[in-house]
C-alpha cells in the first residue's frame, strides 16, 4: 500500500473508529440518568442522533477509501456498519451491570443510520453528483413541461 492511500485511509477512518471506541467505553459504564432525562426522547434520542453521528462519518469514510464507489452502495455500506455496530453494542450492555440490551434500542440506531443515508443522498444530490454516482436519485424539481398550443406561426 502506497503511503499516500495509507495516510488518506487513516484520515478517513480515524473518527470513525475513535467514535466507535467512544461509545463502546460509554456503553461499559452504568446509565448514567440524569444526563439522559434531559434529552428529548430520552434513551431512543440519544441512540439516534449517536448513531446518526457514527453512520455520516462510516459514510464518508467508505467514500474516502472507496472513491469510485457508487453513492448507494457506500449508503447501504454506511448503513450496514453502523446497523452491526449498534447489535454488537447492545449485545455488549446485556453483560454490563446496571444496563440492558433493548430491540427499541437497536431500532432507534437504525433508524439513526437511515437518517444519515438520507441526509448523504440529499447532500451528493444537491452538490451535483459526478457520473460514478449517477445511480442517485434526484431531489432538484425538473422544469415544467413545455405545452403548445397548436402550430407554431
Amino acid at each position: 500500500m502506497n503511503p499516500s492511500r495509507r495516510h488518506r485511509l487513516l484520515l478517513g477512518w480515524s473518527p470513525a473508529a475513535l467514535f466507535m471506541a467512544t461509545i463502546w467505553v460509554l456503553s461499559s459504564m452504568p446509565l448514567a440518568v440524569p444526563l439522559v432525562a434531559r434529552f428529548p426522547f430520552r434513551d431512543r434520542g440519544v441512540h439516534f442522533c449517536v448513531y446518526t453521528l457514527l453512520a455520516l462519518m462510516v459514510m464518508r469514510a467508505a467514500r474516502i477509501t472507496w472513491p469510485h464507489r457508487s453513492a448507494v452502495r457506500v449508503v447501504l455500506f454506511g448503513i450496514l456498519v453502523t446497523v452491526l455496530w449498534g447489535l454488537s453494542d447492545e449485545l455488549h450492555q446485556a453483560f454490563v451491570p446496571g444496563r440492558s440490551s433493548e430491540l427499541l434500542d437497536l431500532l432507534a440506531d437504525t433508524l439513526g443510520a437511515v437518517t444519515a443515508a438520507l441526509m448523504m443522498v440529499v447532500y451528493w444530490a444537491r452538490r451535483g453528483a459526478p457520473a460514478h454516482e449517477a445511480s442517485l436519485p434526484s431531489v432538484r424539481p425538473s422544469a415544467p413541461p413545455v405545452i403548445s398550443e397548436g402550430p407554431s406561426p
